[in-house]
């Protein structure tokens, strides 16, 4: 019988595509080796700490521009630790080889230290263990080709930072870049290891080193030093600073409040720290999206980061700790709108329009709408949740014309109507019907303006009869008609409905001058168009002087009343927005002549002058025409 074993064999690696594959997909770019080095610095410095607490802790980096060495005091490497680790691309696991839990470090030696290649031609690494008293240097090099190779390092080669127990890497920078400048490793190193709880040093061969990690975390400052720190890095000062301490995830940090207004969709520029090393100044997936109006500094002891350690990795734990994050927002804005209410006003006045975009679709933003943002309303400045409690109904209008031309009828009679005239708030109060089904919200009905709106008794009804038809002659060719009610405010000559029907409503009121002339207050319910339902109407208000006026100049004056009526129907054709035929139009177009034709007549019989449109000479002073 044949044989048919197999024989396995290891693929063949070409380290040159994978350096390209991991700049071009797992890295942003090549200065993520700072990051990198920094990180295997400190995991091994976390690793030496569990056997020797005292040991000194620091991260050396010394750059002549060309070629960078970095050291630091960590555990370091045998010969079979070297070879498994370093040449391990991939390698998962520093527990086996370490002895030390996962939970203690962020790195692995295999992929962190090939990123190195994206900045180097060649890595260099010198190391001595610290688990073994007097362990010798190792020396390994690695080779963007793939090849690598390890022995003892001879005594003259060893570089002069490594002292004790510790790595040294060495690094030569590829031709034509500058990733070894003095200041460009100041700035990366700064970035990704300001808090490392290590002393990192940069330092030129023939200068004294520079210290750039500062253990004090912007929480940790005091309130001057945090809202200065924002300025810095954020780049507004912050309205609040919000403390935040999520346990199950180790986190600490601040939420600072933004001064302006922003978009719920503006890129967010929240900053993550694992362990004190920066994973991202960037990060979308920390908080709710309904909290836009915050950034965040923070570090976590447990988020655990992406394989790129460039942003979180999204699993359970980071969703308990938005969660949290959200949280303590929302205790943050109960406590100010109860401790400090102006405050709590100005913010919202900043923020409102964001929290309602984000409310028409996240029930946690809508509730946060109901319950904390102030309407307009015509009882004065409530929430939904204010309405909804002191009313048991919610009634609004759609566009500020209409909110403010309804005010007067709905103040006089104790009417709560709702402002939902700006951005986002209609779209809100129909979510907020879906969200709570048994809440009564609707747009206000003509009806409803109606019922405040009395008729009148018989004998007072008859005193109108003859105004009334001169009215609705003075409107023929407009299908409409034309009543009279009694109303408060009595400053409000005239109710307008386009169709007593229809949801829409406008409202629009003129007041009289100190002078006491003749005003106009005209209030426009409009409607969707209903074909073939009831006619328009205009409603003239009884208990106003200039409706009565009017009533008692019909046989006298007219074409005075004819003219007030049409002046009523056009201004409130005008506020409501309704299209104005051609009659309409001349009507417009000639509506003071018969005014001050009537004027000018009454003037000159009060004076004694000459009958009206007659020229009295030049030497006749013509009276002034108010």
């Amino acid at each position: 019988m044949s044989d048919h074993s197999t024989q396995s064999t290891n693929f063949r690696v070409n380290l040159a595509g994978i350096v390209e594959l991991l700049s071009g997909n797992l890295y942003s770019g090549p200065r993520v080796f700072v990051r990198e080095l920094l990180q295997n610095g400190l995991d091994a410095i976390t690793a030496r700490r569990d056997i020797d607490p005292e040991c000194p802790a620091r991260i050396r980096f010394v750059t002549d521009g060309q070629t960078l060495t970095v050291t630091d005091t960590g555990i370091g490497l045998s010969a079979a630790e070297a070879e498994d680790l370093l040449a391990t691309i991939g390698a998962t696991s520093k527990r086996d080889e370490l002895g030390f839990s996962r939970e203690d470090y962020l790195g692995q030696f295999g992929i962190g230290m090939i990123s190195c290649f994206m900045v180097s031609t060649t890595i260099v690494v010198y190391t001595r263990s610290a688990k073994k008293a007097d362990a010798p240097v190792v020396r390994w090099e690695g080779r963007p080709d793939g090849t690598w190779s390890s022995r003892q390092a001879e005594a003259d080669e060893i570089p002069v930072e490594l002292t004790g127990p510790g790595t040294t890497v060495v690094l030569t920078g590829l031709p034509g870049e500058r990733w070894f400048d003095y200041r460009t490793l100041a700035t990366l190193i700064s970035d990704y290891g300001q808090y490392l709880p290590v002393d990192v040093t940069l330092e030129r061969p023939t200068t004294d080193a520079e210290h750039l990690a500062d253990n004090t975390v912007p929480w940790e400052l005091t309130p001057a030093a945090q809202a200065e720190w924002c300025r810095e890095h954020f780049g507004f000062k912050p309205m609040f600073g919000i403390r935040l301490d999520v346990p199950v995830a180790g986190l600490k940090g601040l939420a600072y409040v933004l001064p302006t207004g922003a978009h719920p969709s503006a890129v967010p520029k929240n900053r993550v720290y694992l362990r004190r090393m920066l994973v991202t100044d960037a990060c979308v997936d920390l908080l709710p999206d309904w909290a836009y109006f915050v950034r965040v500094v923070a570090d976590a002891e447990h988020l655990k980061p992406t394989a790129g350690r460039e942003s979180l990795f999204d699993d359970s734990l980071l969703a308990e700790t938005r969660e949290a994050l959200g949280q303590a927002v929302r205790d943050w804005l109960s406590a100010l709108a109860r401790e400090q209410p102006d405050d709590f006003r100005h913010f919202i006045a900043l923020h409102a329009t964001g929290l309602k975009s984000l409310g028409i679709t996240d029930p946690t933003s809508l509730k946060m709408v109901v319950d904390s943002v102030p309407y307009q309303t015509s009882l004065g400045l409530k929430t939904l949740g204010e309405v909804l409690k002191k009313t048991g109904s919610i009634r609004y209008v759609t566009t500020e014309d209409q909110f403010r031309a309804v005010l007067p009828v709905a103040e006089a009679n104790n009417l709560c109507v709702v402002n939902a005239g700006y951005v986002y708030d209609e779209q809100i109060l129909e979510q907020l019907k879906i969200e709570q089904p048994s809440a009564d919200v609707a747009e206000l009905k003509p009806e409803q303006i109606l019922g405040v709106l009395s008729p009148l008794d018989a004998s007072t009804e008859a005193r109108f009869l003859d105004f009334l038809s001169v009215a609705e002659k003075s409107l023929e060719g407009q299908d409409i008609i034309c009543e009279v009610r009694g109303f408060s405010p009595a400053t409000l000559p005239v109710v307008f409905l386009s169709d007593p029907e229809a949801a829409g409503i406008r409202l629009d009121n003129r007041m009289k001058d100190k002078s006491g002339g003749i005003y106009a207050g005209l209030v426009d319910i409009m409607c969707k168009d209903r074909p073939g339902e009831h006619a328009p109407r205009l409603i003239f208000n009884a208990t106003t002087p200039i409706v009565n006026e009017l009533a008692a100049s019909v046989i006298q004056a007219p074409l005075v009343v004819e003219s007030a009526v049409r002046g009523f129907y056009i201004q409130a054709l005008m506020t409501g927005q309704h299209p104005m035929d051609a009659q309409v139009r001349a009507w417009a177009a000639n509506l003071y002549t018969p005014l001050i034709r009537a004027s000018l007549k009454n003037s000159a019989t009060t004076t004694g002058g000459g009958a009206a449109g007659t020229d009295t000479g030049p030497d006749t002073p013509d009276e002034p025409v108010s």
